[in-house]
């Protein structure tokens, strides 16, 4: 592996762990501070649905920091921070980002970049379409990534399917692609394929597959009191099985993940099942909303929605969700 810490300016690698508070000035500002007092000023920017970037947006990025700050880095949320950014080329660089169509936000007390995965880019299992839904969210709420208007942040993550590669329950807002049907399985096509049945039913991770003898030969089939319609099946098969059409999605909440102060958490489902109809998404934007809406008039200052459940209890969480307008 190359040695990433050489690439690193020395201003950072002489302050290397040495982090030990930071400030919000402005949303789309951090100002790091040191254990001697030294300031380290980041400026986060949104980027598109699932991180994608052309060539040309990328030369844009490793311009902008290289005028004006010392490096960038990609964010665990997909999104891009320019880092050590000059505090008298702020402004300079602020614009620039605007003029550029960049978006500068998603810090502290606001919606932070939504996360997501990529699904049909680049997915053979995805039940629904993750970067469509996150920009329609983003649009949605777009003046909540620019300003500091909720009782704490807010992270939304989009998972195409039940593998949730892109994250999804461990959000304050989960929204999880499912299939509402069972896998489908092509008998004729398992055995001319010569699909390995040993393996086929070692990769369901519920045991919920079992061998089948048909007129042909040996196939499988799905005990559908187990099945979790997860996809795995369809990974380990060449062609044979595939997941049926009626498809939507899970909405979460509560979840988080690598809080320092309360660990690790997963939300609990507050939606089994809305429609993902695009290209508005009407209905599972209503969802969102009305979570959005019950913990921004129920939570205390500093409670983020897992907080808050914990506080209020989840029965009384839900009766505040769902007397919301219905749909």
């Amino acid at each position: 592996m190359p040695d990433y810490y050489s690439q690193l300016p020395e201003f950072l690698r002489n302050y290397y762990g040495r982090w030990v508070w930071h400030k919000v000035p402005a949303s789309g500002l951090v100002k790091h501070i040191a254990d001697d007092g030294t300031e380290c000023l980041s400026v986060r920017v949104q980027l598109p649905p699932a991180g994608f970037l052309s060539a040309e947006t990328l030369r844009v990025l490793a311009r902008l920091t290289r005028s004006y700050a010392l490096v960038g880095r990609r964010t665990s949320r997909q999104g891009f921070e320019i880092v050590g950014v000059d505090p008298a080329k702020l402004n300079i660089l602020l614009y620039k980002l605007k003029e550029e169509g960049f978006t500068v936000g998603g810090t502290g007390k606001s919606l932070h970049q939504l996360k997501g995965c990529t699904c049909y880019l680049h997915c053979q299992n995805a039940a629904i379409d993750a970067p469509s839904i996150m920009k329609v969210l983003a649009d949605h709420f777009y003046d909540s990534i620019l300003k500091d208007n909720y009782p704490a942040r807010l992270k939304i993550s989009v998972g195409g399917c039940p593998n949730q590669c892109g994250g999804g329950v461990e959000a304050d807002i989960g929204i999880l692609g499912i299939f509402q049907d069972y896998p489908e399985v092509d008998d004729k096509k398992i055995i001319e394929t010569g699909t390995n049945i040993d393996f086929l039913i070692s990769w369901c991770p519920v045991n919920a597959m079992k061998p089948k003898e048909t007129a042909s030969g040996l196939s499988v089939e799905i005990k559908q009191d187990l099945c979790v319609r997860c996809t795995s099946c369809v990974l380990a098969t060449q062609e044979g099985i595939v997941m049926g059409q009626a498809r939507g999605v899970a909405i979460a909440a509560g979840g988080r993940n690598g809080s320092l102060k309360k660990g690790s958490c997963l939300g609990r489902v507050v939606f089994p099942f809305v429609p993902a109809v695009p290209l508005d998404y009407e209905v599972l934007v209503k969802k969102v909303e009305a979570i959005v809406q019950c913990w921004s008039l129920c939570a205390n200052p500093g409670e983020r929605i897992g907080d808050l459940i914990e506080r209020i209890g989840w029965e009384e969480f839900m009766a505040e969700v769902n007397p919301l307008p219905s749909w």
